[in-house]
């Protein structure tokens, strides 16, 4: 089954991936996401029976650390470095406020 999205769909995509698309730039966003459907109908009609499924064969899992909390003994250098702090936490810009 070949989909598509249309304008209004495109639109209400970017708008749940916080992305800004100019009006004139919309078209083009449209025809690239039905390019990347009309591909994934392509992959998704290809005959693999008798494929066998990849399988990852790694003979021992790589080494891990153990999870344990440190204390920062220069703390108070460390936090004198960041740019701006409000108590014990750093303060960081918006990225997301609506303009």
């Amino acid at each position: 089954m070949k989909m598509t999205v249309d304008r209004n769909v495109t639109l209400r995509m970017a708008r749940a991936a916080q992305i800004r698309i100019p009006d004139d730039q919309v078209g083009h966003m449209m025809d690239s996401i039905n390019d990347i459907l009309d591909f994934c109908a392509l992959v998704g009609d290809l005959d693999c029976a008798g494929v066998p499924d990849f399988t990852w064969k790694m003979k021992r899992l790589a080494p891990r650390r153990p999870d344990v909390a440190h204390e920062w003994p220069d703390r108070d250098e460390f936090k004198a470095a960041a740019p701006t702090t409000d108590g014990d936490f750093f303060r960081v810009p918006k990225i997301n406020a609506e303009e």
